[in-house]
């Protein structure tokens, strides 16, 4: 999106230097406007807003991914934790302990 914002408003720039053969801010005030300087303001204003879109959309998208990350970080926290899993003969072994103790 991003890309199509960008040639956009490069070409809307361009067809409007080469429209007003010189790059005069004030070139829509003081002439009458003709097919290709409308066509060279409506593609740099819709290039404007696209990759104003474009720009917002990579913000947002890469706020959810960071949030995403972040939870399959948390729940591999839990994964990698060592757990100790005794055998029969341990448990029998730490039951006969405790009978033992009594």
């Amino acid at each position: 999106m991003m890309v199509l914002g960008m040639n956009l408003l490069m070409g809307g720039l361009i067809v409007t230097v080469i429209t007003a053969g010189e790059p005069n801010l004030l070139f829509y005030l003081t002439q009458p406007l003709s097919q290709s300087a409308v066509l060279g303001l409506i593609l740099t204003i819709t290039g404007f807003l696209v990759l104003s879109a474009g720009f917002i959309m990579v913000v947002h998208y890469d706020r959810q991914r960071s949030w995403h990350l972040k939870e399959i970080e948390k729940s591999t926290h839990f994964r990698n934790r060592k757990i100790t899993i005794k055998t029969q003969d341990e448990l029998l072994k730490g039951l006969a302990d405790e009978s033992s103790e009594k």
